[in-house]
């Protein structure tokens, strides 16, 4: 399908599967087109016809194709003129992402820690489960020195 249409000072432009569609005033930013005395347009391939300001023109049209061909510039224009940038984060949100860095981390090892332990408990392995409260208590330690650390930087 193939579509230029004006209406209502909105424009539609189909060419296959892509499409563009904004007000006539952002199209001609998009477009650096001034469509002159363009205000009603329905161009339409399946009906082979071409109606300008309630008026019927002769189909196919050279400048409709040719707006229909760009259909791929004025989605790339509209997208670059409506780019938002992302916001930085705030302090508070910075502080928070490392919190859960470090949390995750310890989250992950002291999985590790259970899972070992629980091999220990069912072998009756005693030695391996005195390694495993150490290596607990040492995770649960270095994770509070990380927290710390955070808290003093801020």
């Amino acid at each position: 399908m193939r579509v230029f249409q004006i209406q209502k000072g909105e424009i539609l432009i189909i060419n296959g599967d892509k499409q563009y569609s904004d007000t006539v005033e952002n199209f001609k930013l998009d477009s650096e087109l001034t469509l002159k005395d363009l205000n009603e347009v329905i161009y339409d391939n399946y009906q082979e016809c071409c109606v300008v300001n309630k008026e019927f023109k002769e189909y196919p049209n050279v400048d409709f194709e040719g707006y229909i061909d760009n259909v791929d510039i004025y989605i790339k224009a509209k997208s670059e003129r409506e780019y938002v940038p992302p916001k930085e984060p705030t302090e508070e949100e910075k502080l928070l992402n490392k919190i859960n860095e470090i949390m995750a981390a310890n989250d992950e090892q002291i999985a590790d820690i259970k899972d070992a332990m629980l091999v220990a408990v069912l072998t009756d392995d005693t030695e391996l489960q005195s390694e495993l409260k150490q290596e607990y208590a040492s995770v649960i330690e270095d994770t509070n020195n990380k927290l710390q650390e955070v808290k003093a930087n801020d």
